[in-house]
């Protein structure tokens, strides 16, 4: 005969589940022995504390609203060779899309009868150069009309303005980076 299925296992089984049960089920619900041990509670405080977090949580999400819906301009101006700075120009704007609108700029292609980059500068309030290097630490040659009009004639757009400069290039040259160390200085 098996143990579950013997008299004495299933009269245990029984008793044991009518006499463990919890004393606040069968006897005084809890909050009746909170109110007879620690008497009523004076609820207008907390009332007060909870109505003016409430107040607080609702400003802050309105605050957050108006801050989200004015994403700020933000300008990403590279120069590639190889495609690298380019690929890590993509990944930086989608980063800071989730709180920029974020414009590009190819410096390689800069057209001298074309100026609008100029007016995007202008208006961004943050500009960051992605650069590579080409030979002795120069930026690629394709951008050097960009960068002379920029720092000439035009220099007077990044005096007031946020710029970050990232530069990539290979240590086996002794001028590693050399032009964005100079932005850098510029700036």
């Amino acid at each position: 005969m098996s143990s579950s299925t013997n008299d004495a296992y299933l009269g245990l089984s029984k008793a044991t589940e009518y006499t463990l049960k919890p004393a606040y089920i069968v006897g005084k619900s809890a909050m009746a022995l909170e109110l007879r041990h620690f008497g009523p509670r004076d609820t207008s405080e907390a009332l007060k504390k909870l109505m003016h977090s409430i107040w607080l949580a609702l400003l802050f999400k309105r605050f957050i609203k108006r801050f989200r819906s004015r994403k700020q301009p933000v300008l990403i101006v590279y120069a590639s060779v190889t495609g690298t700075a380019m690929r890590y120009a993509s990944e930086l704007g989608q980063i800071m899309r989730t709180f920029a609108n974020v414009s590009f700029f190819d410096a390689c292609l800069f057209n001298p009868q074309n100026l609008e980059v100029f007016d995007l500068i202008d208006q961004s309030t943050l500009v960051v150069f992605l650069s590579s290097t080409h030979g002795n630490g120069d930026v690629p040659p394709q951008s050097t009309k960009f960068f002379s009009t920029l720092f000439g004639e035009r220099s007077s757009l990044l005096k007031k303005k946020s710029c970050g400069v990232l530069g990539f290039g290979s240590s086996a040259y002794p001028g590693v980076c050399e032009s964005e160390l100079r932005f850098d200085v510029l700036f």
